[in-house]
């Protein structure tokens, strides 16, 4: 598991210490089983009434959002992070498709749902419309929080999305032509998204793409159109329970703050933008973090 994965030790070095597992804040890592796949999660458990459940995207892991899961553990709140199926350590033996991302995450929103607690989802990259489509199948979480929210049905969203234009109009063309007995191959990841923008700094970049659990890995090619391919469980404009925060980075060089706003202001629930001052995708600048990390704990504060 981890502690055998050096990347994300690499990638600590180049955190802020505020952010950076400790032995203190160290997630403990366990197993469960949701629908024929064992899921890998980090899990902090502090024995809080409130539980936080962060969602990665395409090319991350649940330790790779760890920058995220600290603050929140040290704040004193249960905070848990899968790997969804196709990355981290997560185990599967069948082909797998965008509707387990939504079952993994909603069986571990249910699981603690359960337990009585208050629920939050955060969700970042594509973990946006994903931790979207979880609330909309759980309308008693406490909130929604997201740093994008990407509405592949928009071209100009799926421009922006995959690694150049002519792919983005083309080469999901071609995808969908592939005979679906074919489509369990696997593609590198780099190759059909812009993960050169994943994140600003160019040194933790390098150590993000060689991490063979996330950015360095390869995608299914079932699992890629199935998510293209998506349509968000309830519109926008009739999604009006759950409170919604967006912590957008403001200089997001792959999906900008427009392409999240085309969905986000449709969304009818009580809701809130908060723009990342010099933040990239991967939100690890100043004063971006510190703002969306105040931003955060704001709004569990108040709804919680």
């Amino acid at each position: 598991m981890y502690s055998n994965n050096n990347s994300w030790k690499e990638l600590q070095a180049l955190l802020p210490d505020k952010n950076r597992i400790d032995k203190i804040t160290n997630p403990e890592e366990k197993y469960i089983e949701v629908n024929r796949m064992d899921i890998h999660i980090d899990e902090y458990d502090k024995n809080s009434e409130t539980s936080i459940v962060v969602l990665h995207g395409v090319g991350g892991n649940g330790r790779l959002v760890s920058f995220f899961a600290v603050p929140l553990a040290r704040a004193g709140y249960n905070v848990i992070c899968p790997d969804l199926p196709g990355y981290g350590f997560s185990k599967y033996k069948r082909g797998i498709s965008y509707t387990d991302w939504i079952e993994v995450g909603s069986k571990i929103v249910e699981t603690e749902l359960l337990k009585g607690r208050k629920v939050f989802i955060i969700g970042l990259s594509a973990g946006g419309m994903l931790a979207y489509n979880i609330a909309c199948k759980h309308q008693k979480i406490s909130g929604l929080i997201f740093t994008n929210i990407l509405d592949n049905r928009e071209e100009e969203v799926r421009i922006y999305s995959a690694k150049n234009k002519f792919q983005a109009k083309y080469g999901i063309r071609f995808l969908n032509l592939i005979p679906h007995f074919i489509r369990d191959i696997k593609v590198p990841i780099r190759m059909v998204t812009n993960m050169n923008g994943l994140v600003n700094n160019k040194e933790v970049l390098k150590v993000l793409l060689k991490d063979k659990v996330g950015a360095g890995s390869n995608v299914n090619v079932n699992f890629l159109l199935s998510m293209i391919n998506s349509t968000p469980i309830t519109e926008p404009d009739k999604f009006k329970k759950v409170p919604v925060l967006m912590v957008h980075p403001g200089n997001d060089l792959w999906t900008p703050v427009k392409i999240s706003e085309k969905f986000f202001d449709r969304i009818a629930s009580n809701k809130r933008k908060v723009i990342l001052e010099n933040a990239g995708h991967f939100p690890l600048e100043e004063p971006g973090l510190t703002q969306m990390e105040k931003a955060i704990s704001d709004f569990i504060r108040h709804y919680a």
